[in-house]
């Protein structure tokens, strides 16, 4: 009986002792992620713990339409560091992250999960495996690359030169904002196209034949984080002397559907 309450004492303690290693073990290669940690500010973002990896439901209700946040450093050994936040986002945006992928070029599964999520990684892992590992296992949820027929947006020139663009003389690439203008010195317009994809939440693809670098000005007659609008952005693209025609053409879509 004696030797019974001493196995039933031993086979506790080690119990315990087992649960105290774990959460010994959680605390110090799993850290708690506060809430803090999910703010849209280049500064206060670079101080945040290496080595975190967490897909989650959101912890919040604002931003109402969710934020992400993307920053690129160097650590002291050379290593190119990629980290990335989402406070509050639907299932496409934290795809979008982890797959490195416009959100215009996603075609969401059928049915997707109720509500939006968080995401934070401060992992070194430029293929972004760890993070597409963790959004399989935490939302269920995976992706390809397909090529499928879909509604497109052409940018064409309106004259064969078009007049809000200057061929650029400079030798380094800048971006400024004064007076209301956003100026763009030596650019080439592929490196717009992305933003204009964004905010106008559809495949652009650039039939200009243009290739230079060029100077030009992009007046702000917009309000709002979410940049133009439709009709802004033709407004705009018309006072370079640019447009933008519908159009339906074989892209590369990632294509979002449940984790086998």
């Amino acid at each position: 009986m004696a030797w019974t309450k001493t196995k039933t004492v031993v086979a506790g303690v080690v119990v315990l002792a087992v649960i105290a290693l774990a959460v010994a073990v959680k605390w110090r290669y799993f850290p708690s992620i506060k809430d803090e940690y999910f703010k849209s500010d280049y500064r206060r973002f670079q101080e945040v713990p290496g080595n975190l990896l967490v897909v989650r439901p959101t912890h919040f209700s604002f931003p109402a339409n969710g934020t992400s946040f993307s920053s690129s450093t160097r650590s002291p050994s050379g290593q190119y560091v990629v980290r990335q936040m989402g406070r509050n986002v639907p299932l496409e945006r934290v795809i979008a992250m982890a797959y490195q992928c416009n959100p215009s070029r996603i075609v969401p599964p059928p049915t997707k999960p109720k509500g939006n999520f968080d995401f934070l990684v401060t992992v070194p892992d430029p293929s972004q495996e760890r993070f597409k590992a963790a959004i399989r296992k935490k939302i269920g949820y995976a992706a390809h690359w397909e090529t499928r027929d879909t509604d497109v947006l052409l940018l064409e020139t309106r004259t064969p030169d078009p007049p809000g663009l200057k061929v650029s003389t400079a030798g380094n690439g800048n971006v400024s904002f004064k007076n209301g203008k956003y100026k763009f010195t030596h650019t080439r317009l592929e490196s717009v196209m992305g933003f204009m994809e964004y905010t106008l939440k559809q495949p652009v693809l650039d039939r200009t034949g243009l290739t230079n670098f060029y100077d030009f000005s992009v007046e702000m007659g917009w309000r709002g984080p979410g940049g133009p609008d439709q009709k802004s952005t033709e407004k705009i693209l018309d006072d370079l002397g640019l447009k933008l025609e519908p159009g339906n053409e074989s892209v590369q879509m990632l294509v979002v559907e449940k984790a086998r």
